[in-house]
């Protein structure tokens, strides 16, 4: 199966008002961290109308055929080939996927990363593709992201690079920088919420049925995740991530340490005890991190009375909901409206990251 990419004839230029967008890729890539970002930019003129604003080049070393780590093949320009046709580039996004360590050694392609980066205005990686970067010398003394598994490795092979941990991207002056894949989707939604405005990203976060915005400081794993990840690290059964799992999809429902316990299939105070043990929070608190989470998201990105939030998302009274928010976040869901409402574009207005006590990856 290959994927063919477009390369348009015509040059990006201040005076067109396109914006070239390259990225880099190479064999074993993950796809996902390449289209993702390339079909967000690609839909706004069929969304949005009007001409398209960007111009998408996909590139690679050497160009031709590369094909990802899952099999599907897609055509690129070779380096020197974007040197021909965009002499101006104004995003440039380095791609991550288990072939990185073959661009990250190739000295051709760091030096070409390294006189491109002085002429761009955005440079980005999307999960491991910041070894690329680091690799040109781009990176040092940078606070960067990668996909959290590689984050201890980034940093102690480059220890110029200043690696941030359990965030989902980060914005640096003109370094992007994101965790994974779908946080490559992420990315691309704030660089264009940054070009053409939030509606814009809002539509196009609508379209592609993902939450806006996942700001930086979100973890790269949820409260709901980071829940699971855990359980299954300390549960081999795994009836304890079906548990979180099960919570997340009934947080208006009666969610008692007993209804748990009795999903769960121990007796409430055996249930407490295990579900401490295992985690490092009570179940109790677990609920309500992943109610609060919840209610963020909807605050920051509806219009919806604070009082129906609170039923929708399990708290039940607004007082009750109100107490969790002064706790946790230390301000109240009114505040946090008012804040995420008035974010500037470096800030997407989404909730800061909420992680369950003692279930940080």
């Amino acid at each position: 199966m290959t994927l063919h990419a477009k390369h348009p004839s015509f040059t990006a230029t201040p005076d067109n008002g396109v914006r070239t967008v390259v990225v880099l890729a190479f064999d074993d890539l993950l796809l996902l961290n390449a289209a993702g970002p390339l079909e967000v930019f690609a839909a706004i003129p069929r969304l949005l109308g009007g001409a398209a604003p960007y111009r998408l080049l996909l590139a690679s070393p050497q160009g031709g055929t590369i094909t990802s780590v899952s099999g599907i093949s897609a055509n690129t320009l070779s380096i020197a080939q974007i040197d021909g046709q965009a002499p101006l580039i104004d995003t440039l996004i380095v791609a991550g996927g288990p072939g990185m360590a073959a661009l990250e050694a190739n000295e051709q392609a760091c030096a070409w990363l390294q006189r491109r980066a002085a002429q761009i205005r955005r440079l980005c990686s999307i999960g491991t593709g910041a070894f690329a970067l680091a690799a040109a010398g781009l990176l040092d003394g940078r606070k960067v992201v990668t996909h959290w598994k590689f984050a201890d490795e980034l940093q102690a092979r480059y220890p110029k690079v200043i690696c941030q941990t359990d965030v989902l991207y980060l914005h640096d002056r003109n370094l992007w920088t994101c965790g994974g894949a779908t946080a490559g989707i992420d990315l691309a939604l704030g660089l264009v919420e940054q070009d053409l405005g939030a509606e814009a990203a809002l539509s196009l976060a609508r379209y592609f049925t993902v939450f806006l915005w996942r700001s930086g400081e979100q973890p790269q794993l949820s409260a709901s995740l980071n829940a699971q990840s855990t359980a299954l690290r300390t549960d081999p059964d795994v009836r304890l991530a079906r548990l979180h799992a099960w919570i997340a999809g009934n947080l208006n429902g009666d969610l008692r340490v007993e209804r748990l316990a009795e999903q769960f299939g121990m007796s409430p105070r055996h249930f407490a005890r295990a579900y401490v043990a295992a985690t490092g929070d009570t179940p109790a608190q677990a609920v309500e991190s992943l109610r609060l989470e919840a209610a963020c998201r909807v605050l920051a990105t509806t219009n919806e009375p604070i009082k129906r939030i609170a039923e929708t998302v399990g708290f039940g009274r607004e007082e009750r909901m109100r107490r969790a928010f002064q706790k946790q976040l230390g301000t109240s869901p009114l505040g946090y409206r008012t804040q995420m409402k008035a974010a500037p574009a470096s800030q997407p207005p989404f909730p800061m990251g909420i992680a369950l006590h003692g279930l940080a990856h």
